[in-house]
């Protein structure tokens, strides 16, 4: 692949290319490799690919969880519109913000249960 991503006659961004090769390799619920992997793979900066897997979750193609990966999202086939670039970073805020919540509660629980056995 890196010396398709470096052909001299795609006038392309290389980020845009990479974007097209991940977005070619489309698994619903799949995991991309990290992006240092990418980088390495295609002898490109992480900093490439970071633009890359940017351009795909502007197309509401990935979402990425810190620590956890970048995910292909499961799309069910439809004739809609994709949404705009702001409700789905609205959306993936939205999300985020319930799973913080939601490891916030999980942290206490854990915390009153080990409080609890320790008296």
């Amino acid at each position: 692949m890196p010396n398709e991503l470096m052909d001299p006659d795609d006038l392309r961004p290389v980020y845009q290319r990479i974007a097209d090769e991940l977005r070619n390799g489309y698994v619903p619920g799949g995991q991309l490799p990290s992006a240092p992997k990418i980088a390495e793979q295609w002898g490109v900066a992480k900093e490439t690919v970071r633009a890359a897997i940017d351009v795909l979750r502007t197309e509401g193609l990935v979402v990425s969880w810190q620590g956890r990966g970048t995910y292909y999202r499961v799309r069910p086939e439809t004739d809609e519109a994709p949404a705009s670039e702001s409700a789905v970073l609205e959306r993936l805020d939205e999300i985020m913000n319930r799973l913080d919540d939601f490891e916030g509660r999980l942290t206490a629980l854990e915390s009153s249960r080990d409080s609890g056995a320790a008296q």
